[in-house]
């Protein structure tokens, strides 16, 4: 086996707790007498053919080891879908680790434990394709994908606020997303496996897995082995009782408010508009008139350390 890990620079608050993450791994693979490479990415989207290439110019199994939070997540994700020969190893140590979450909240401990990853199974795991792109936590489009935008965009212009803010940040994300105007005003045309799903929305959620946002379980009946997408459509009314309610959305509370939230289950969907959607898979943003999302069963094996599985939050499915 190869091991090749994969590193967000920016994950990490300085050179020095980099170094000594890096270090641990290095010394524990040199001791196992294992054959290894470590790879530093340079910017978003830089690790993609990196993975892809060092994958698939040999037979053996690779081991893919992304060291980091889900945007590097992201990028090793989409240089290995498609390769038999390849597994998928998290290393969680980004601002946002929402992937992980999906084996449990406490998980983080486990899966930066670098001697039970190089040792550990995998699990065959459910993977969305977006056209070009492959998520596996989630795809969404309008309200949704703009509160992402805008809490990175808030973060970035004001940094002391957003650090003493912390996750509370995505309140004030969703505030600032909901009053845009061409949030509350774009229509979407909905299909969830042909069949039209009817409504005027503002935001539409499709999960493969339960979690995302930092501590947000908005989809806690998904399971990322069911063969399933598990997709929330949030009604488009703007006004204060949203905001209560997205709270409680984000808490997994979507069946208490049926007026505003519908659920539903599919294998694929496709959704579009007359107008570019605001779309985001995984924390990827982009921009599309129509995306065609469909799960693909098995598509990665993810490497579980300590025998752990996915957790579905909840069983009541529908």
């Amino acid at each position: 086996m190869r091991h090749l890990v994969v590193v967000n620079p920016k994950s990490f608050g300085s050179r020095a707790g980099m170094d000594t993450v890096l270090g641990g791994i290095r010394t524990y693979f040199q001791w196992a007498g294992e054959n290894f490479l470590i790879y530093v990415s340079r910017y978003p989207r830089d690790a993609i053919s990196v993975v892809n290439e060092h994958a698939s110019s040999t037979n053996e199994t690779v081991r893919v080891y992304s060291v980091g939070g889900d945007g590097i997540l992201y990028d090793c994700l989409n240089g290995i879908v498609g390769l038999p020969n390849a597994e998928l190893a998290v290393i969680p140590y980004g601002t946002s680790n929402d992937f992980v979450r999906s084996f449990g909240e406490d998980s983080q401990p486990v899966f930066r434990d670098i001697s039970k990853q190089a040792k550990a199974g995998t699990i065959p795991t459910d993977v969305i394709n977006i056209g070009v792109r492959h998520a596996l936590n989630f795809c969404c489009a309008g309200g949704e994908a703009v509160i992402i935008h805008k809490y990175y965009e808030i973060s970035k212009r004001y940094p002391v606020v957003s650090r003493k803010l912390g996750k509370r940040m995505y309140t004030v994300a969703a505030v600032s997303a909901f009053m845009d105007g061409m949030v509350s005003g774009q229509k979407y045309d909905i299909r969830a496996d042909g069949k039209p799903v009817g409504g005027t929305f503002i935001g539409i959620n499709i999960g493969n897995g339960p979690c995302y946002g930092g501590n947000r379980i908005p989809l806690p009946m998904a399971r990322l082995t069911d063969g399933f997408l598990d997709i929330i459509t949030i009604e488009s009314h703007i006004n204060l009782r949203l905001f209560r309610r997205l709270y409680d959305y984000g808490k997994g509370g979507h069946q208490n408010h049926p007026g505003t939230f519908r659920y539903t289950r599919a294998r694929e969907i496709v959704v579009s508009s007359d107008l570019p959607m605001n779309l985001n898979a995984d924390g990827e943003a982009f921009y599309a008139s129509k995306i065609k999302a469909r799960v693909v069963p098995g598509a990665v094996k993810i490497v579980a350390p300590d025998g752990l599985s996915y957790q579905r939050r909840r069983e009541d499915v529908l």
